[in-house]
């Protein structure tokens, strides 16, 4: 039995509503004759201003802080973020953190997929939340409640928001006669394609896709939602590694958000972009595919475990682990050299900058190794279960 004093009744209506506000404005917007190329640019930039907002900002900025940002970016990404009318940055951010950190638990995940696909999609969001931020949730955020930006959206969000998500696009709209076209078009059905782009990454990305790196929770990558949200859709990268800036780590990987962030570094904007090393990566991916591959033979009717093929294996990722443990003594070992270079007048800077290429080199020796030696696994795993096939 639902609480109906529990329930948010203006999210609620306004969920429930206005994909049928959008449905019916665009059927008469068409067949009015109404249709304007210019309004529809309109939409798609502001569609793609709000899920950049979103993506790189309310999530990768705020939530994890994968890297900094200057005032006129930040500020940008508050706008527009408000006007995805998701909430403040701060709460969705406070939200998000707790999602990671209890992803899966249905007592404490605010939209665990355990619940169902529709809880996770956007049936949390029908809930009251209280509205006033507590002691535990102030010393949580810290880091959001110091910054000035942040704070006045959070109590400025919503005028903001409808401002900048449909007073706007009605008011550009109008340099061309179609003031309605741009409250309606680009204001709600935009925003009804906003909304559900980014709940997919709660519901679809948390039960459809490949487990890449992990299964030990239940978020997985999904391309369709990737392709939608302008990149989250990486999404068992994103719990696996949620302080990299990027959740398409493959230069290929459709992920507009990451190209964003870097394009901004490139002109001073953001800085600290924050990676995750290669091979912890490519250690995890193999890891995963370790265990599917025992999971299929035993499985299958060829005697694996205890035999020669399974000796080699071993062999060869004790070789890849020695590798994988040199790689982050060497990166460890830099990282300290480096600190004293920057912390500690008296070391002779020419010393430190040649002991650092050295460093750098023996780098960028082990980690050749340690993809040699994961590629011979790689490559031993494929003949295995091609043979594990043919018994």
């Amino acid at each position: 039995m639902v609480d109906v004093k529990k329930v948010n009744w203006v999210t609620t209506l306004y969920l429930i509503f206005s994909p049928f506000v959008a449905a019916a404005s665009l059927y008469y917007w068409l067949k009015s004759g109404s249709f304007n190329w210019a309004t529809i640019v309109l939409a798609l930039v502001l569609l793609t201003f709000i899920q950049v907002s979103i993506t790189a900002g309310y999530h990768r900025l705020f939530s994890h802080r994968t890297y900094n940002a200057k005032w006129p970016v930040r500020l940008f990404f508050l706008v527009f973020g408000g006007a995805a009318f998701e909430g403040a940055a701060l709460s969705w951010s406070l939200d998000h953190r707790i999602h990671h950190n209890h992803v899966d638990d249905n007592g404490k995940d605010p939209y665990s997929i355990g619940k169902g696909f529709f809880w996770a999609h956007m049936g949390w969001l029908l809930f009251k939340h209280n509205s006033e931020l507590t002691q535990k949730e102030k010393e949580r955020g810290g880091d959001l409640m110091n910054d000035p930006l942040v704070v006045w959206q959070y109590n400025n969000w919503l005028p903001v928001g409808f401002f900048a998500g449909f007073i706007l696009p009605a008011l550009i709209a109008l340099l061309w006669g179609d003031f309605f076209g741009g409250l309606f078009i680009a204001g709600v059905v935009r925003s009804v394609i906003n909304h559900h782009s980014t709940f997919l990454i709660n519901s679809l990305s948390h039960c459809v896709g490949k487990q890449t790196y992990s299964d030990t929770h239940s978020a997985r990558d999904n391309l369709f939602t990737a392709i939608l949200t302008f990149g989250e859709g990486y999404h068992n990268y994103h719990h696996e590694f949620p302080s990299d800036y990027r959740n398409g780590v493959r230069f290929f990987d459709w992920d507009p958000s990451k190209w964003v962030i870097k394009g901004l570094s490139l002109v001073g904007m953001t800085s600290e972009l924050k990676k995750i090393p290669d091979e912890i990566i490519l250690r995890k991916k193999t890891q995963m595919k370790e265990k599917r591959m025992k999971a299929k033979l035993s499985a299958s009717k060829l005697k694996f475990f205890g035999s020669t093929q399974e000796q080699i294996l071993e062999g060869l990722k004790e070789k890849y682990e020695n590798a994988f443990k040199t790689l982050a003594n060497l990166r460890a070992e830099l990282k300290k050299t480096q600190k004293a270079s920057d912390s500690d007048f008296k070391y002779d800077k020419t010393f430190i900058s040649l002991e650092t290429n050295i460093l750098q080199d023996r780098i960028n020796d082990a980690h050749r190794e340690f993809k040699e030696y994961v590629g011979e696994w790689n490559a031993m795993r494929r003949r295995v279960l091609a043979y594990a096939k043919a018994v």
